[in-house]
C-alpha cells in the first residue's frame, strides 16, 4: 500500500492565494492591475515578466514530476514563481514603474511564501515509522 503524500500547509496556502488572484485577474483585470501596478505606462512589460516567471514555474513543476516524490516539482515551481514575482514587483516598485496600493503587501506575501516553501522543502525529512 503506497502512502499518499499531502501538500504542505504553505503550498496549499500559496495555491489558494494564486487561485483567488487568477480568478480576480480573469473577472476584473483592470481593478486588480490598478491596485497592484497603479498608473504605470509600462504595465504590459511588468505583467509579461510576472507571466514569464509563472510559465517558468509551470515548466519546472512538469519537468521535475516524480512518482516517488510528486510534490518536488510543484513545490519548486511555487518557490520559483513566488521568488520571481516578489523580485520583479519589488524592482518595479523601487524603480518607480509600479505604484499600486497593494504593491508592497503583494511583494511581501510572495517573498514570505517563497522563503517558507524553500525552508520546508530544504528541511530534512524524518524517516516515516514503518518505512523500510
Amino acid at each position: 500500500m503506497t502512502e499518499v503524500k499531502r501538500p504542505s500547509v504553505a503550498l496549499r496556502a500559496s495555491a489558494a492565494v494564486e487561485l483567488g488572484t487568477g480568478t480576480a485577474l480573469i473577472a476584473v483585470p483592470g481593478v486588480v492591475m490598478d491596485a497592484l501596478i497603479g498608473s504605470s505606462p509600462s504595465a504590459a512589460e511588468l505583467v509579461a515578466r510576472v507571466l514569464g516567471g509563472a510559465l517558468l514555474s509551470l515548466g519546472i513543476a512538469g519537468a521535475l514530476e516524480d512518482e516517488h516524490s510528486p510534490d518536488t516539482g510543484v513545490t519548486l515551481g511555487f518557490i520559483v514563481y513566488n521568488a520571481s514575482t516578489a523580485a520583479i514587483l519589488a524592482a518595479a516598485g523601487a524603480a518607480g514603474s509600479a505604484d499600486g496600493a497593494l504593491l508592497w503587501p503583494v511583494v511581501a506575501i510572495h517573498a514570505v511564501a517563497a522563503v517558507t516553501l524553500a525552508v520546508g522543502w530544504l528541511r530534512p525529512r524524518a524517516p516515516r515509522r514503518g518505512a523500510r
